[in-house]
């Protein structure tokens, strides 16, 4: 095995973008609910911030794809794209409504559907026959990692401005003016990318199989759910807030590591037979979650069903640049379908947690994972 095949200058490069954008967005996701109330938002507003993200990106990350088939151009969007937001993150700093607000979110989807896609296609081209899925998970890896500092990096802005008497509102504008320089060392970090050295855009033969953005559609509705359960461990357990961030600590750590093994026996067996290792765990704890009365079955439950769902990711990815049709297409269009499965996601999860008791309320989990069965029965029967 040559361990370097993963470590190429161009594969870290992009790992690094990968883990300065989420290192950016990370400062800014816990606190803009709490902002936009601040500024007079209702509760169905800040909800719209997440939805309205969301469906820009699914959009942008569609056109995109088709776009890259095209013109043969990556780097340009995640260029573009990169420029954008750390500008949009400063502008934060201006806002005092929530119209405002709303818009820089919305520009911060279309932002995000302009750079993912194409930086996930740049990772699968860099990486060598056979290590494709695990340098596309190393890729989600350094993003996690990234994300994590971001926790570590918010609470020491918010401690040294509270030591400094500054106000709420303005801790949260110091919080987006440091998240705003994070997001330009990304792209300074973006102009050191080499372009692509593949530029083969003429349409191959084939369509892609179909079921796979379905599947997508599923995992990114059981990944956006993840709110729920942090209530759902609240209310229903009376775990505190201190003990969730422990939990959701380990799951990172934990994920981590099965994304990568995961992505390293699909580069071995192939993405069919580890579908079935990620899909199956999945569907079997998703659907006991309601039955589960116990504490800490349910944490085992819940970070198997986690571990599978970030898994997918991925599996998914290497999939879609490796099938014999359009690749930018292919990528553009599960990652919309991915995240319209954001969109849609919480607003089954919510409704589910709104209307029924007990363990059912979880059950929102339950009702999205069934949707894997007919998804996974499409999908082995039109590959075959």
């Amino acid at each position: 095995m040559r361990r370097h095949s993963l470590l190429k200058k161009p594969l870290l490069v992009l790992y690094g973008i990968a883990g300065a954008g989420m290192l950016g967005h990370g400062l800014f996701r816990p606190i803009l609910p709490i902002f936009a109330r601040r500024v007079g938002a209702t509760g169905l507003e800040v909800g719209l911030l997440t939805s309205g993200f969301m469906l820009a990106r699914a959009i942008t990350a569609y056109i995109i794809g088709k776009n890259i088939d095209k013109s043969g151009k990556r780097k340009i969007y995640v260029k573009i794209g990169f420029f954008c937001v750390f500008i949009i993150a400063f502008t934060y700093f201006f806002v005092d409504s929530y119209c405002g607000l709303l818009f820089l979110r919305f520009c911060q989807g279309v932002c995000s559907g302009l750079m993912w896609p194409a930086t996930q296609i740049m990772v699968a081209e860099e990486a060598e026959k056979g290590y494709k899925t695990r340098a596309l998970s190393l890729y989600q890896i350094f993003g996690r990692i990234g994300a994590l500092l971001s926790r570590v990096i918010l609470s020491l802005v918010l401690l040294i401005t509270a030591n400094m008497g500054l106000e709420e509102l303005s801790s949260f504008r110091v919080v987006f003016l440091v998240g705003g320089v994070i997001l330009f060392i990304g792209f300074i970090e973006v102009l050191f990318v080499p372009e692509s050295k593949k530029f083969e855009t003429k349409k191959k033969k084939g369509k892609p199989n179909y079921s796979i953005f379905l599947l997508g559609f599923v995992f990114g509705a059981l990944l956006a759910l993840a709110p729920i359960s942090f209530i759902y461990l609240n209310e229903h357990y009376n775990i505190t807030l201190l003990g969730i961030a422990i939990l959701l600590f380990c799951l990172d750590i934990i994920t981590m590591l099965a994304m990568y093994g995961s992505s390293h026996l699909t580069d071995l067996v192939g993405v069919k037979k580890s579908l079935w290792i990620v899909i199956i765990p999945c569907l079997l704890t998703a659907l006991c979650l309601p039955f589960v009365s116990f504490f800490i079955v349910f944490v085992i439950l819940y970070f198997i069903m986690r571990m599978s769902i970030s898994s997918f990711i991925p599996i998914s990815r290497a999939y879609a640049t490796g099938i014999n049709t359009e690749v930018g297409s292919s990528i553009g269009t599960l990652n919309m379908m991915t995240n319209l499965g954001s969109v849609v996601g919480p607003i089954v999860g919510g409704y589910v947690y709104d209307s029924f008791s007990g363990g059912f309320k979880i059950a929102g989990y339950s009702g999205i994972a069934l949707l894997l069965i007919p998804a996974i029965i499409l999908f082995f029967k039109k590959s075959r």
